[in-house]
């Protein structure tokens, strides 16, 4: 029996040049800010999401065309060039995510530390 305790060792030991080729979680995902940069502009005159505004984001099927998020949802307050910001009630932001043909792919909340 002494001799057959080595072999799950081994076995986790040829895993390793596997794990070793995976890229780490940080080089994997790329994560955009969730929040205005600093400096940035007002862009409309509310830019607030609502609850049901919420929910609805969190269903819509992507990608969307940015007149179709604008009649749903209003003017963004800010806007940069790769996404629109919305305040949300606890004070907290939406950001829905542009690609370069200007539809909407993605949409991400920032946590409570604004991130």
């Amino acid at each position: 029996m002494a001799c057959l305790r080595p072999l799950p060792l081994l076995w986790l030991l040829s895993l390793l040049p596997l794990l070793q080729s995976c890229p780490a979680p940080a080089d994997a995902i790329s994560s955009p800010a969730t929040t205005p940069a600093p400096g940035t502009q007002p862009y409309g005159l509310d830019g607030t999401l609502q609850t049901k505004d919420i929910l609805t984001l969190q269903y819509l099927s992507f990608p969307q065309s940015y007149t179709a998020i604008k009649d749903r949802f209003g003017f963004p307050a800010y806007r940069d060039s790769q996404a629109d910001y919305y305040k949300l009630p606890n004070g907290n932001w939406a950001a829905i995510y542009y690609n370069s043909s200007g539809n909407a792919i993605a949409y991400s909340f920032s946590d409570s530390d604004g991130n």
